[in-house]
Order: structure tokens, then sequence, then C-alpha cells
């Protein structure tokens, strides 16, 4: 009986390809064309892509790919306005707002 089980197991895992070609997300970010590869292969897949493993992790491979690392983000608050009041602006540190230079009284 338990030798049955044993040829059955060593049967199923011989005989599943995902369990062989499977790669990991850095592997398949290394190497471009195997990453295209698996994106096509999960096109031909159709729907069942969205449940298939190799599948997952090509699809995280690609983002990770596309969107990098993380954010770069500006840290501090960006004023696109700098002559506004400094009472609408609350992160920024109260600067004077200079007047245009007068070039003398009018000519009358």
């Amino acid at each position: 009986m338990k030798g049955a089980i044993v040829v059955l197991t060593l049967a199923a895992a011989v005989t599943s390809p995902s369990a062989v070609s499977a790669q990991t997300v850095d592997q398949l970010m290394a190497d471009r064309a195997l990453l295209n590869a698996e994106l096509d292969r999960c096109k031909q897949l159709g729907m069942a892509s969205v449940d298939d493993g190799r599948c997952k992790t090509a699809r995280e491979a690609e983002n990770k790919r596309f969107f990098g690392t993380g954010s770069t983000y500006t840290p501090a608050p960006v004023n696109i306005f700098p002559n506004t009041p400094t009472k609408l602006v609350p992160a920024e540190k109260h600067k004077p707002i200079q007047c245009a230079p007068t070039l003398g009284p009018p000519n009358e």
C-alpha cells in the first residue's frame, strides 16, 4: 500500500511541468527573454493564467521590472505658488513678500 502511494507521488512529481520549470522572480528579472517567454505562455493560457503559479510569478516580475524598487516622491511639500502669504502655506517658514522696485515719482 505504501509502495503504491510512493509510486503515485513520484509519478505526479515527474509529470508536473510547472514544478520542474518554475522560475523565481529574481531569475525572471535577470533574463528578459525568459520573462517574455513566460508572459507569452500566460497569454496563450487565457483566463486559466489567473490561477497558474508560473503566471503569477511572471506578473510579479513584470510589475517589479516596470514599477522599480520604490517611491521617488519629494518628502517636503512643494510650494507651487511661492508668492502666496505664509498663513496659507503652513509648511513654509515666514518669508517677507518683496514689492517691485519703484523707479521714482510718476511724470506729470
